[in-house]
């Protein structure tokens, strides 16, 4: 890497998505759901769940994550607005739900996108199938002029399912997000 004449950094793109894709990610399903009256446009409920794979633990006292959820997102527009999201924690069994996940949210008969789950403390969705879950209630939205809004959220409520499951990790796919 180097610098230009106005002390920026400067990097070859494809030096700087490998050295992106070296940090570790897992794969994670997020989920909240909005209450019909804090959404004008819609007559009810309404969920909404995608894939991610940014999250990170961010303090102890009070236990505390953060999760990026592309701006352009449903997901973005609903955590906004519910102010909740549970992240699923996924495991290695767990690769079959990456594709449903990365498409359009859908309900239909006590699935979401496909599997089952029951609602929270929060009302959000969590998986009946994964290792883990940990519900939280938004305390931040930062924003920048970067493709992503970061969500702080204060933990609520968690489970664990499966605790010798291994989670998925990005590496362990062919899919790709980071870098």
């Amino acid at each position: 890497m180097k610098r230009d004449s106005d002390n920026r950094l400067v990097t070859d793109s494809s030096e700087l998505t490998q050295t992106l894709k070296k940090i570790s990610y897992g794969f994670y399903v997020l989920t909240t759901k909005a209450n019909a009256n804090d959404i004008q446009e819609r007559d009810k409920d309404y969920f909404a769940a995608g894939l991610v794979s940014w999250v990170s633990q961010c303090s102890f006292d009070p236990p505390m994550v953060l999760v990026a959820v592309q701006k352009q997102s449903d997901l973005n527009e609903t955590i906004r607005r519910s102010k909740v999201f549970a992240l699923n924690i996924l495991g290695k069994a767990d690769k079959p739900m990456i594709s449903p996940f990365s498409k359009d949210t859908k309900v239909e008969e006590g699935r979401l996108n496909g599997y089952k789950y029951t609602e929270g403390e929060t009302g959000c969705p969590l998986l009946n199938d994964v290792p883990a879950f940990i519900e939280c209630h938004v305390e931040e939205v930062v924003e920048s002029e970067a493709d992503h809004v970061l969500f702080i959220g204060k933990v609520v409520n968690t489970g664990m399912r499966n605790p010798v499951a291994e989670p998925l990790m990005e590496w362990e796919t062919e899919y790709h997000y980071g870098g």
